[in-house]
C-alpha cells in the first residue's frame, strides 16, 4: 500500500511539472506566434511592407522561438533530475521496508525483553544498595551507642587497682581491738598511712594515663577561668593583692580543659 501511494505521488509530481512546463511554453509561444502572424499578415496584406522587412521580422521571431525552446529544455532537464532523486529515495525506503513484518516484530520483542531484563537487574541492585545502606546506618548507630556507653571503660579499669589497695589499707586497722597498746596502734597507723599513700600514687598514675592533671595554684595570680574564689584573706606584708592565699580543693584538667576549678582564698586589702 505504501509503495502504491508513493508511485501515485511520483506520477502526480511529474504531472505537475509537465503542467508548469506547458504553462511556461504557452507564456512564450503566444508572443512568438503573434509576432510571426503579425509579420506574415503585414507582409502579405500591407503593400507598404517590403520582402526585406518581412524577412527581418521573421528572423527576430524565430530567434525568440529558439531561445524559448532552450529554456524549456533546461526546465525539462531540471525536472528529470528531481524525478531521478525522488526515485532513488523511494527505492531506498522500499528496500528498508522490504524487511518482513514478523521479523521486525521479533526484533522489537527481543529488544523489549532485553530492556526489561536490564530494568529488573537495576531494580535488584538498587534494592540491595538500599538494604546495605540501612544495615550500615543501624550498625553505625549501635557502635555510637556502645562507644558512648562504655567510653570510660578503660579509666574504670585503671581505678580498680586503686580500689583494691584502698581496701587493703583499711583492712590493716582493727576496729574491734579494745587493747590500748600504743605500740600496736602506732604500727597500725603507719601501715594505714603507707597503704593510703600507695593508693594516692596509683590514683595519680591512673589520672596521668588518661591525661587528667592536678594543679595547686597557691601564690599564683587569681584567674577566674581556673580558680573559684570562696573567701578573702587580709593582705599581709610581703604579699601581693589578688594572688591566691590558700587552696581548699586543688583543680583538675582533662588535657587543656578545666574539669574542676580550684577552690581558693584570695589576698585582698
Amino acid at each position: 500500500a505504501m509503495t502504491t501511494l508513493r508511485s501515485m505521488l511520483r506520477l502526480g509530481r511529474r504531472a505537475g511539472f509537465a503542467t508548469r512546463v506547458d504553462a511556461s511554453r504557452s507564456e512564450v509561444f503566444p508572443g512568438v506566434a503573434s509576432s510571426v502572424s503579425t509579420t506574415v499578415t503585414c507582409g502579405c496584406l500591407t503593400s507598404a511592407s517590403t520582402p526585406v522587412a518581412v524577412a527581418r521580422r521573421s528572423s527576430r521571431s524565430f530567434d525568440a522561438f529558439a531561445r524559448s525552446g532552450a529554456s524549456s529544455r533546461a526546465f525539462s532537464a531540471e525536472g528529470e533530475k528531481k524525478d531521478d532523486a525522488d526515485e532513488t529515495e523511494e527505492e531506498t525506503e522500499a528496500a528498508e521496508e522490504g524487511v518482513p513484518a514478523d521479523e521486525v516484530t521479533d526484533m522489537l520483542k527481543a529488544e523489549l525483553e532485553e530492556k526489561d531484563k536490564q530494568v529488573k537487574d537495576m531494580n535488584d541492585k538498587l534494592l540491595r544498595v538500599l538494604a546495605d545502606m540501612e544495615n550500615l546506618r543501624e550498625r553505625t548507630r549501635r557502635q555510637a551507642d556502645q562507644a558512648e556507653k562504655f567510653a570510660i571503660q578503660g579509666f574504670v579499669k585503671d581505678l580498680l587497682d586503686v580500689a583494691d589497695n584502698l581496701g587493703r589499707a583499711l583492712a590493716t586497722v582493727e576496729l574491734g581491738d579494745e587493747t590500748n597498746d600504743p605500740a600496736k596502734t602506732k604500727a597500725a597507723l603507719v601501715s594505714m598511712h603507707e597503704g593510703v599513700s600507695m593508693v594516692e600514687k596509683q590514683l595519680a598514675a591512673a589520672f596521668a594515663k588518661h591525661s587528667v592533671s592536678k594543679y595547686d595554684p597557691t601564690g599564683d595570680p587569681f584567674d577566674p577561668n581556673h580558680h573559684m574564689a570562696l573567701f578573702n584573706v587580709p593582705l599581709t606584708e610581703g604579699e601581693t593583692q589578688g594572688t591566691v592565699a590558700a587552696v581548699t580543693k586543688p583543680g583538675y584538667k582533662l588535657h587543656d580543659r578545666v574539669i574542676r576549678p580550684a577552690e581558693v582564698g584570695v589576698f585582698q586589702a
